[in-house]
């Protein structure tokens, strides 16, 4: 079976034997926000929001949904392979009831890489892939409906969940204890989601489908580059604006993460956590 992994951001304090979460947390402690998918706007969007339960549009900019409170975006057609061997090997969304899903889909003529096939004590899970490449997982994990997790791909996992740990922060644990993966959950707004590091050969993301992954920068901009910075993370470009058709401009720059996957920044100025 593949594995999981998904993101946001928690800053919590033991008080009194339990956990409080708080908005005031650390700048090194970063929510999930988006992934970049090489896949025609127009059409993909179509698709990912009609066969991938839990989509929704918003209004900022073109063609791109919402999965709780993580962005789905495209480039365009321009992909130079599909997720499959690439070190973002894919996304996975957990459904309701998963053999039903997977009949829909079936109904329309989605390609199935996996069928559903259920591990004891973990969940049911099947492998599928868009028309333009991009691997999904759907899982049955009644725990976290939406998106779920992120897979990465690497001949050292230990490493990249502690590249993780280190540059993003999050939370080691284990998927219904038995799947290794960095959680990212909390801050309220924003959504919980895994990141799983698969132990295996990979390629560099740029311009495969899943073209790379995005964190949300909670202080400025160049807070956060200072930040990164400060723990020797490799920038591949500088923060720059972009105005979007119908929403706040945004602030960006990428990093380059483990193994060659190409990783985003982006702050929101304007929006409150999880929009």
């Amino acid at each position: 079976m593949r594995l999981p992994i998904r993101a946001a951001c928690v800053a919590a304090v033991l008080i009194a034997g339990s956990v409080t979460i708080t908005v005031a947390q650390s700048k090194a402690n970063l929510p999930f926000d988006h992934i970049h998918l090489n896949e025609p706007a127009a059409e993909a969007s179509q698709w990912w929001e009609k066969n991938i339960p839990g989509g929704r549009r918003i209004t900022e900019a073109p063609n791109r949904i919402m999965y709780g409170a993580v962005r789905l975006m495209f480039l365009g057609p321009r992909s130079s392979g599909g997720s499959d061997g690439s070190v973002i090997e894919h996304v996975g969304f957990s459904v309701a009831d998963l053999d039903a899903t997977m009949r829909a889909l079936a109904a329309i003529g989605t390609k199935v890489v996996e069928p559903v096939s259920a591990a004891p004590g973990l969940y049911k899970a099947a492998l599928i892939e868009s028309p333009w490449g991009t691997r999904v997982q759907l899982v049955q994990d009644p725990e976290l409906i939406g998106l779920h997790h992120v897979q990465l791909r690497s001949p050292d996992p230990g490493r990249t969940n502690q590249w993780l740990l280190d540059t993003f922060g999050g939370e080691r644990t284990k998927i219904h204890g038995q799947l290794d993966a960095v959680k990212y959950a909390g801050i309220p707004g924003f959504t919980t989601v895994y990141i799983v590091a698969a132990k295996g050969a990979s390629v560099p993301s740029q311009g495969r489908a899943i073209d790379h992954i995005g964190w949300r920068s909670i202080g400025t901009i160049a807070e956060t580059k200072a930040m990164l910075e400060g723990k020797k993370v490799e920038l591949t470009s500088q923060p720059s604006p972009l105005n979007l058709p119908n929403g706040p401009s945004i602030n960006f720059f990428y990093v380059a993460g483990p193994d060659g996957a190409r990783i985003e920044l982006v702050e929101r100025p304007g929006l409150k956590p999880g929009e």
